[in-house]
């Protein structure tokens, strides 16, 4: 009898935290279960590839799109990656972001017509990582921009004097591999969170290993930084689902395609 409590108590456990699965190849050619958060007229689909970036060079602004209603702390996501434009002397380049979280105090700003300008700083918290030229820094001054694979720390800091909201943000370079990557090729990248665990991948090789504490869960989203044109395809990530999600339509159970998943 009691053996049966256990086992049952550990059974409720296990099916309160599910395993789930989100994929997209692009090639239906629409963005069903995506949403743009920044510079939606720089992105889409292209011959069955996801393309963020402006094809003016002059374009520096910043693409991003979000997977709609996945909130999660462990994630296991993949996608593979191609680089067509890099601008010079910026830093930039193919980025997965993980952890994504707003500001408690701009939740208010979804309210106010005026301040619509902000909302793409509702990603400015995160986990961000980088295949791109990065800038290596010294004590906030840029040193020099090298050509490889970088995790950094997306901080903001925001407060409201009178009417005015206040915000600073930074990226924080916490670990950098140099990798002399090439335009027009395509790599496979792969990042691991589990816990306060990173690990990120290219082609299967672990590139990045490190700890950090600094955010617990959030969302997850592809960019394309300042001045870059890339390629996304074959995008899949698996994550630690929550005993209710808003994506029950749009995901598989874990059990049900484990079979095939790499």
């Amino acid at each position: 009898m009691k053996h049966t409590i256990v086992m049952l108590i550990l059974t409720l456990l296990v099916s309160s935290v599910r395993a789930e699965i989100f994929r997209d190849n692009f090639n239906d050619g629409d963005l069903k279960g995506w949403t743009f958060i920044q510079s939606d007229e720089d992105g889409g689909i292209e011959n069955g590839e996801l393309v963020l970036g402006s094809p003016k060079k002059e374009r520096e602004a910043e693409v991003i799109i979000a997977v709609d209603g996945i909130i999660s702390s462990d994630y296991e996501a993949s996608v593979s990656v191609k680089i067509s434009w890099l601008a010079r002397n910026i830093s930039g380049g193919a980025t997965i972001g993980l952890r994504a979280h707003t500001d408690p105090l701009l939740k208010k700003l979804k309210e106010n017509e005026r301040n619509k300008k902000l909302l793409p700083l509702l990603h400015k918290r995160s986990y961000r990582f980088v295949l791109g030229d990065i800038n290596i820094e010294d004590d906030a001054h840029i040193q020099d921009i090298r050509r490889g694979l970088a995790a950094t720390i997306q901080l903001m800091k925001v407060s409201m004097e009178g009417n005015l909201w206040k915000t600073f943000s930074r990226d924080k370079l916490h670990t950098f591999r140099l990798f002399n990557f090439k335009l027009h090729k395509w790599y496979r990248l792969k990042v691991i969170a589990q816990g306060n665990r990173f690990q990120y991948f290219i082609d299967d090789i672990k590139m990045l290993d490190f700890l950090d504490d600094t955010y617990t869960e959030g969302k997850i989203y592809l960019s394309s930084a300042k001045g870059s044109r890339v390629h996304f395809d074959d995008f899949e990530v698996q994550y630690d689902a929550r005993p209710v999600q808003p994506r029950r339509k749009l995901t598989t159970t874990w059990g049900e395609i484990k079979g095939d998943f790499h």
